[in-house]
């Protein structure tokens, strides 16, 4: 079944880590291939101002990650909020990555702020605190891979928890079918994250940043996590 995916674009990759995964719809496109999914990707650039003009220009709805915060005074992030409302009151498929899920949150009610417990970075056990039918194959547990520092504090009104890791209680949520929230970055690859962390070791505490660094050796859940995408996306 082939779709119409709009990947709502929150960011971009510098220049100098362009050549090891390219930009975020190469990522996008690497993470929809891998879920096997049949797609048209449209791309609008968010932080530029680019937005859709109404939620039925796709299928489905993907949101990317940001270095800025959701609760900026921007006009841009303002506007954004105002669209994943209105995706929420169409009941279209979407999903949240990190400041998308974020955004998601924020905007129906939830609570954002920086984390007291400072970076979240690496590879980071998840544990799944309710099984939803388009988990599959099920997992009690997956390790994906993480860059943050703010976090989703308090759930929005009738969310759904559904993954949570040690430093991110709210690390996945959903909101009726139709919502998908993860702060993890399932499009990212490792080496893409190796550079982002290596970065920012001057505003990264060192245990921190050693820790995350040394967390990369693990595997993550990456295919199981695109087949999860699959069957929410076209269930």
């Amino acid at each position: 079944m082939s779709m119409k995916i709009g990947l709502l674009k929150c960011d971009f990759v510098v220049p100098e880590f362009r050549d090891i995964d390219g930009g975020i719809p190469e990522m996008i496109h690497r993470l929809l291939d891998a879920a096997r999914i049949e797609a048209e990707l449209r791309v609008y650039r968010v932080w530029e101002g680019e937005l859709p003009v109404t939620t039925g220009e796709c299928d489905a709805w993907l949101t990317s990650g940001s270095r800025a915060s959701v609760f900026e005074d921007e006009e841009w992030i303002r506007d954004f909020g105002e669209f994943v409302q209105a995706l929420h009151a169409d009941e279209r498929k979407t999903v949240g990555i990190c400041f998308g899920h974020q955004m998601i949150a924020q905007t129906l009610g939830g609570e954002v702020c920086r984390s007291e417990r400072g970076w979240g970075i690496g590879v980071q056990q998840m544990s799944i605190v309710e099984e939803q039918p388009w988990m599959q194959p099920p997992m009690d547990s997956c390790r994906m891979l993480f860059t943050h520092q703010d976090q989703v504090e308090v759930l929005p009104p009738g969310a759904r928890l559904l993954g949570s890791t040690e430093h991110c209680p709210n690390a996945m949520f959903g909101v009726g079918d139709h919502i998908l929230s993860i702060q993890a970055h399932p499009e990212y690859s490792r080496p893409y994250l190796r550079a982002l962390i290596e970065s920012r070791e001057a505003i990264i505490d060192p245990i921190t940043f050693k820790a995350g660094l040394a967390s990369l050796e693990m595997e993550h859940h990456r295919s199981e996590m695109a087949q999860w995408l699959r069957h929410f996306l076209q269930g």
